[in-house]
């Protein structure tokens, strides 16, 4: 298949590392991938740098002058299958598909948790124009049946991760490579500092809990660094926390912790960090934003609190400190539930199979 991926533009988050992780993945496979975005969409240069191909096209803006433009690229190649990614690149293709001789099977995927709005343009975009609409967590799926998607028309895919580079390992050879003290008890916490991941709660959760013992690591860049450094100091922090910035190998940070924390209250499936967690069979308290439960099951691969609840997070993280064998138990519940449904080859397994009905049931038209 010729597989094309569209985006209007992302940003710096799990969404272009998702496109990338999988079209890297359908690549190996033996299928051609090509991905079409602004030049100045992160994606872009992060897929150009894993070697993939991009053609750079406007499409950050619903207008005449940029459906004309993706509806010429489409006359003057052969495709088996569009997968869009936002609002914008989704009508436009929608639309494209409208002018063409033979319409492209169009699959949308839903990466944020944001509800639909309940209109008929919506209506028709996501029922008629998308072939099949893949969301990033079961809970978007009902969002769709709210305004009016049937269910069979859609499918939930996890972000897979890729289980030969986030793996168990040892804990005080990676507190050695990431500086972190050997024999203090460490949360940790991977993601894009904005304020919707809710890093400003665990702070206060953090403050809340009077054992200079219990320490935190930050890894990730963003926006909001220089308003979690201010509550750090006024806090009283400075001492328990490390704001270690964008890493490049998260892989090596998460063996170091002693519990991994996802704190979100954003729009988004599940996120990269959770099973990130899981795969390196570290014990994992997130919260239930988006489609978090469906990685984390309560008292069984983690503990699951409610949002923006800074005591719900403190008892948690006292909880797993308090009980070492509990820690271990779910660390070793949640790897092996992952393992079973959540890795990289389960989501490329499930994509390619959209893919293929798609293509089917654009033959049928």
């Amino acid at each position: 298949m010729h597989i094309v991926h569209t985006e209007a533009d992302g940003g710096k988050g799990g969404q272009p590392l998702r496109i990338i992780n999988e079209s890297l993945g359908m690549v190996e496979r033996g299928h051609q991938v090509t991905l079409l975005c602004p030049e100045e969409a992160p994606l872009s240069e992060l897929a150009r740098k894993a070697g993939l191909t991009v053609v750079n096209l406007p499409l950050k803006r619903k207008n005449i002058s940029n459906l004309l433009s993706l509806r010429r690229w489409l006359n003057s190649h052969q495709v088996d299958v569009i997968n869009s990614h936002n609002s914008a690149d989704t009508w436009l293709v929608a639309l494209a598909n409208l002018f063409l001789p033979r319409a492209v099977p169009l699959v949308r995927t839903r990466h944020a948790s944001g509800k639909p709005r309940n209109n008929r343009g919506t209506r028709w975009l996501f029922g008629t124009a998308c072939t099949h609409v893949v969301t990033t967590g079961e809970a978007l799926r009902y969002q769709l049946v709210d305004i009016g998607v049937p269910l069979e028309h859609s499918t939930s895919v996890p972000s897979g991760v890729d289980t030969a580079r986030f793996k168990p390992g040892d804990k005080t050879e990676a507190r050695r490579h990431c500086g972190l003290s050997v024999d203090d008890f460490w949360l940790g916490v991977v993601s894009h500092l904005r304020p919707n991941k809710g890093h400003s709660v665990l702070l206060q959760a953090l403050a809340k809990i009077d054992n200079p013992r219990i320490k935190l690591a930050i890894v990730g860049e963003g926006p909001h660094r220089e308003t979690l450094e201010q509550e750090i100091a006024a806090l009283g922090l400075q001492e328990r926390v490390v704001m270690a910035g964008h890493r490049s190998d998260p892989e090596q940070w998460f063996p170091a912790f002693d519990i991994a924390l996802s704190p979100s209250h954003d729009m988004e499936g599940v996120p990269q960090g959770v099973l990130q967690s899981l795969a390196s069979r570290v014990a994992t308290i997130a919260t239930d934003a988006g489609g978090t439960g469906d990685a984390i099951k309560n008292n069984e691969t983690g503990l699951l609190i409610p949002q923006r609840n800074a005591d719900a997070l403190m008892a948690a993280i006292v909880r797993l400190y308090n009980d070492g064998a509990l820690r271990k138990q779910l660390a070793q519940q949640g790897y092996d539930f992952l393992c079973r449904h959540l890795t990289r080859e389960c989501m490329l397994d499930a994509m390619e199979n959209v893919f293929t009905n798609a293509c089917r049931a654009g033959q049928a038209r």
